[in-house]
């Protein structure tokens, strides 16, 4: 059973930690004008379905009239939780999940699940920390894209300008550079025109592409502290990043960017996969 086209797919475990999502979800779902399709998967032989789908119904109705939510669904699969909850997404327009959940309805999401959905995933997908921490993209917390110079980086602009829009947010762009250390030299020197020369690079990349009214960040170090120095300097509400790879079984890692980012930023991602 697939979630409803163009809707906003939400996994859930009966967690707190898994409700951290919900309020991003609100928003987006609210910005976008789409239902939230809730889903939890039991392991075979947890409980009955019918049993199951009643207590998840009962469990998201709860949720939706917390949160505000006009449209939803719910449903309870059975099998293998990444699996069965790529396959429902098929057709929807976002996955919106945090980063782990534990107890409730047999802990479900736990982190390496959290982590195969996100690989998995053929459309974009709203990584939320479950640190509590709340910060939530709006007039007060923009929209942060990070971006490299790739084709997958403009796209994620893209995405990153029309949740922007949607949400009422400002959008602001960051861009890293550094010099890699060469590989067998125990020690180099770098002239300071060689960092100066990079830095205005990156500046002038942002000028090219940055629209009016956003606000643009060059940060020198490695990509993943940079951008994250950056979002907490914008007290940025989400942070737009890319993926390359094709599919759960060709990419088996994802972006070393990306993936620290998942596991040390302490504000929302969201993450692009390649164009189909």
């Amino acid at each position: 059973m697939p979630a409803p086209a163009g809707s906003l797919v939400v996994p859930l475990d009966g967690s707190a930690a898994a409700e951290y999502a919900l309020p991003l979800a609100a928003r987006i779902a609210a910005g976008y004008d789409v239902p939230v399709a809730f889903v939890h998967v039991v392991e075979n032989g947890e409980a009955e379905a019918t049993d199951a789908a009643e207590k998840f119904r009962g469990y998201c109705a709860t949720l939706a009239q917390r949160y505000g939510l006009r449209a939803w669904t719910s449903a309870v699969l059975e099998g293998r939780p990444a699996d069965e909850v790529l396959a429902f997404a098929e057709g929807a327009r976002f996955v919106c999940l945090a980063s782990h959940g534990r107890g409730g309805f047999q802990a479900m999401l736990i982190g390496s699940v959290a982590d195969k959905i996100v690989r998995g995933a053929e459309i974009p997908v709203f990584f939320v920390p479950a640190t509590g921490e709340g910060v939530l993209p709006g007039p007060e917390h923009p929209v942060m894209a990070a971006v490299d110079g790739s084709r997958e980086a403009e796209r994620g602009l893209e995405l990153a300008r029309e949740t922007a829009e949607k949400l009422g947010a400002r959008v602001a762009l960051v861009r890293a550079y550094s010099v890699p250390p060469p590989v067998g030299v125990e020690f180099v020197y770098y002239s300071p025109d060689v960092y100066q020369e990079l830095e205005e690079a990156a500046a002038a990349y942002l000028k090219q592409i940055a629209r009016a009214g956003e606000s643009t960040y060059v940060v020198q170090g490695a990509p993943a502290a940079a951008i994250e120095a950056a979002a907490n300097e914008a007290d940025a509400g989400l942070v737009t990043v890319a993926t390359r790879g094709l599919g759960l079984a060709r990419r088996l890692i994802l972006g070393s960017t990306t993936d620290r980012l998942m596991r040390t930023l302490r504000r929302p991602l969201l993450i692009v996969p390649p164009a189909g």
